[in-house]
């Protein structure tokens, strides 16, 4: 089984691993590396292609979005639209992919291209967010859009803001946004709310704050949200710095699994069906830094440690809630986002 890594390498390193999972003899290996341009942040795959969001690593002239076709043990570049320096951290594809929009950290905004048949035509525009929060770090002296994603009943778009401690809320008619500030989901001063992802029923949303190290979980209807639970990533008794990173849900929509990069770990929490509430199980110590992983046919996790450069995997056996290390690793130089 084929999955992706992508990787923050210098100069000939970077780009997008393909990878092999060995389910028989829980191994993964290297099957190719796709030299990309700039830093690829984050992808996601949709059907048979991959859809890639660029960090620029030309000085101001590069970074952008790019579509690649999926082909067994390779990827075949499609599109690529450079954006003149502007860098994106996320990435989301509206359901009937005639659009792709993006989360552009540094600036503070969501941008939206137009596709057609998966090839990026143009851009359709900037929306830039406004606002900042208090952390005393500096990550807050400004807006920074950090995600982006369409609501469950495909009404709004949404982009989650790290820097001014909300997730802003659009329209998206034709690729345009139109904000709904009354819809706008304000968080907690100092949050720093970095990922937020939805039930698989859509009845509720789970918010990653990077900088308070929480999981907020809130009820929504209709572009509402209303707060029910509020639960930490970390040990109370751990006081040393740590940032969460990625949060992902299990396809059976049972479990939620979030990554803690300084604490260095993988949280297993149950998810109750009926109140969308969640209860911490336990903590898995991964390598440093794990920006990313993903959960694959809810038997495996593959952990992207950034800081350790390696990939390792997890088994998972989610009706007896076992995550277990099986010491496997593959050296990727700065794996940023894993996909499959």
């Amino acid at each position: 089984m084929n999955f992706y890594v992508s990787s923050y390498g210098k100069g000939e390193q970077k780009g997008i691993y393909i990878c092999d999972l060995d389910e028989k003899n829980l191994k993964i290996s290297l099957v190719k590396q796709i030299l990309t341009k700039d830093y690829p942040s984050y992808i996601i795959t949709r059907d048979q292609f991959l859809y890639a969001a660029f960090k620029d690593a030309q000085k101001g002239t590069g970074g952008g979005v790019g579509t690649y076709i999926m082909k067994k043990d390779d990827l075949q570049e499609y599109s690529l639209f450079e954006s003149n320096g502007r860098s994106y951290t996320h990435l989301c594809l509206s359901k009937d992919k005639r659009f792709l929009f993006t989360a552009n950290y540094h600036v503070g905004a969501t941008a939206m291209y137009a596709l057609n048949d998966n090839h990026i035509e143009r851009k359709i525009g900037t929306v830039h967010h406004h606002g900042l929060g208090i952390d005393l770090l500096k990550r807050q002296t400004g807006p920074h859009a950090h995600y982006v994603g369409i609501t469950p009943d495909d009404q709004y778009l949404y982009s989650v803001d790290l820097g001014a401690d909300k997730v802003v809320m659009y329209e998206y008619k034709e690729g345009m946004l139109k904000e709904q500030t009354q819809l706008n989901l304000l968080m907690i001063p100092g949050s720093g709310p970095r990922h937020m992802i939805f039930s698989h029923d859509g009845r509720f949303s789970y918010v990653i704050n990077e900088i308070s190290n929480s999981i907020m979980v809130y009820s929504y209807e209709q572009g509402h949200y209303t707060l029910i639970q509020g639960i930490n990533c970390v040990p109370r008794h751990f006081h040393d710095f740590s940032s969460a990173a990625a949060i992902r849900m299990t396809k059976s929509g049972k479990h939620l699994m979030v990554s803690n990069r300084g604490h260095d770990s993988i949280v297993l929490y149950r998810v109750n069906q009926e109140t969308g509430k969640i209860l911490l199980l336990y903590m898995v110590h991964t390598g440093k830094g794990p920006r990313d992983f993903n959960i694959i046919d809810d038997k495996y996790v593959i952990v992207g440690c950034q800081e350790d450069n390696v990939i390792e995997l997890y088994t998972f056996d989610e009706e007896n809630e076992e995550l277990k290390p099986t010491n496997e690793k593959l050296a990727i130089p700065q794996p940023v986002c894993v996909a499959y």
